[in-house]
């Protein structure tokens, strides 16, 4: 099948963001089973170099240089009266849906898509509009309620009534929507849409990239961690992601067991915050930050970890897929989370690592310290785990999301797609990049909030 892929958003298709490496395996993976996919993203450095990886066309379609002004502009009045400032305004979003659609349009008439696959995206119309014009079916996935988050977590809305009825009737309009957990189902059903509209898809993990065969070796001589019990935690500083309650039971870990180091991988916001926490307790030489590392490298640092943890902290709605539970699990590590939300359905607990109420520190280092105090445990929810991914794989959500769109088509499940000749998909690209007019380089736009 033809299969066109929106991205209104910011996210650079290229970054290291969960946003960008969701949708990379996910195009990577409809290419890999052998169908032929455009990608439009508002943000995508190095399209040619993503293109090798994904075995897709990518088509940038960035803010253009007046809108990219008028987002200066907005940002500049909000901090002389003293509010919020953010990359992208809602004006500047509403906006951009004209310059996204014009690419879209063009790339839609070279393809002649079978499908539209669209990431959900607050102001996002532009997936919308074309599979009305074209009479093609819109799939639409839906990581989080971004009306709400936007609201709560971010720097606001301008009108935040408006917002949200904007997302629920793009909501509504799609012929499919995909949820990535049953509770953002659960809110899609309370906005309106159709529950027979719904289907529900867990994010996924590249198993080849993370597995237990993986050295753990080149990480912790690098590190000098040879000979210590390494806790490990892989995600951004965002107060969502419980850094802060993962430093203060390690404090008490390493209390007991000076042997022990905390090894954190990614950055964030609250990063500065967690180092002056961790110089605070004098334990500079006991935990590493690893910084923000290119993907590719990530299934290094996970086999370096002798447990792997998730400490999410008690939030009003968790609706989220997390990404790197997954690649913990995939990798062998025996992981320790919190009891929330998806988390609790994927781990078996006990079974496949160890649950803790989120919130209790007293909790996650009673889970630490069981693992620590047993290898054989640790192997063994490890092995456990591993196996429980096996086929929670980006190519069984390609192919599942395929099936959808046949049944939308009115089309019988195929064997399998035949494979697309590579001189098919180069000769698309170069005649789409011929008949587009080239806008601002990408790097004018602003990267994700």
């Amino acid at each position: 099948m033809k299969v066109l892929y929106l991205c209104t958003d910011g996210i650079d298709l290229a970054a290291k963001s969960g946003g960008a490496i969701h949708m990379r395996s996910f195009v990577r993976a409809l290419g890999e089973i052998g169908h032929e996919v455009a990608v439009v993203s508002t943000s995508a450095s190095s399209p040619e170099s993503l293109e090798t990886d994904l075995h897709a066309g990518v088509f940038p379609a960035p803010r253009t240089s007046w809108n990219h002004a008028l987002s200066h502009a907005i940002a500049a009045g909000n901090r002389a009266l003293g509010r919020p400032t953010r990359h992208n305004p809602d004006a500047v979003r509403v906006l951009h849906n004209s310059t996204f659609l014009k690419v879209a349009t063009e790339v839609a008439r070279r393809l002649n898509p079978d499908f539209i696959y669209e990431r959900y995206t607050l102001w996002g119309l532009a997936g919308l509009r074309l599979a009305q014009a074209r009479a093609i079916p819109l799939i639409l996935e839906v990581n989080a309620p971004l009306a709400y988050e936007q609201e709560r977590f971010r720097a606001g809305l301008t009108c935040p009534p408006f917002a949200r009825w904007m997302e629920r009737r793009i909501w509504r309009k799609a012929d499919l929507v995909v949820a990535v957990s049953e509770a953002l189902r659960s809110r899609l059903v309370q906005a309106g849409v159709r529950p027979e509209r719904i289907r529900t898809l867990p994010n996924a993990v590249d198993t080849r990239r993370f597995h237990p065969g993986v050295s753990r070796e080149p990480v912790r001589s690098e590190l000098h961690l040879d000979g210590q019990f390494v806790v490990g935690f892989v995600a951004s500083f965002k107060k969502w992601h419980g850094a802060d309650l993962l430093i203060q039971a390690f404090r008490d870990l390493h209390a007991i067991d000076n042997s022990t180091h905390l090894l954190l991988v990614g950055d964030g916001p609250l990063r500065p915050l967690a180092e002056a926490e961790v110089r605070q307790a004098g334990l500079e030489k006991a935990v590493t930050f690893a910084g923000s590392v290119a993907h590719d490298d990530v299934p290094r640092y996970v086999a370096a970890m002798d447990v792997a943890v998730a400490p999410y902290p008690a939030l009003n709605e968790f609706y989220y897929s997390p990404l790197k539970l997954f690649e913990y699990m995939a990798a062998g590590r025996a992981v320790v989370a919190s009891r929330v939300g998806q988390v609790a359905e994927i781990v078996a607990d006990g079974v496949t690592g160890l649950l803790f109420e989120p919130g209790d520190r007293a909790g996650l280092l009673a889970c630490i310290r069981h693992l620590h105090e047993s290898a054989a445990l640790r192997e063994e929810v490890g092995r456990r785990a591993s196996r429980a991914c096996s086929n929670r794989t980006w190519a069984a959500n390609a192919a599942q999301v395929v099936e959808w769109a046949e049944t939308l088509l009115g089309r019988p499940a195929s064997a399998g797609p035949a494979p697309i000749h590579p001189a098919v998909t180069g000769s698309l690209r170069k005649a789409i990049r011929t008949n587009i007019r080239p806008f601002p380089s990408s790097s004018q736009g602003a990267g994700p909030e």
